[in-house]
């Protein structure tokens, strides 16, 4: 039996146990960076966004009767 042939026929390539993992964690990697791009791109007017709301929270919690 040829080398490849015995590559193509050995358990080690046929296992795939691993490969859904490594799949998750590329697919996890890039909407990471997707996100890491988009903060960079719209960072400025999103952090004013979230300090508007935390500004909207803060007056309703201290508003009277609440």
């Amino acid at each position: 039996m040829n080398i490849s042939k015995r590559i193509r026929n050995s358990r080690l390539v046929r296992d795939t146990r691993g490969a859904n993992m490594v799949e998750y964690i590329v697919l996890v990697g890039l909407v990471a960076l997707i996100c890491i791009a988009a903060f960079k791109l719209f960072g400025g007017s999103i952090t004013q966004k979230i300090t508007d709301q935390a500004t909207t929270v803060g007056g309703i919690n201290s508003a009277p009767g609440g």
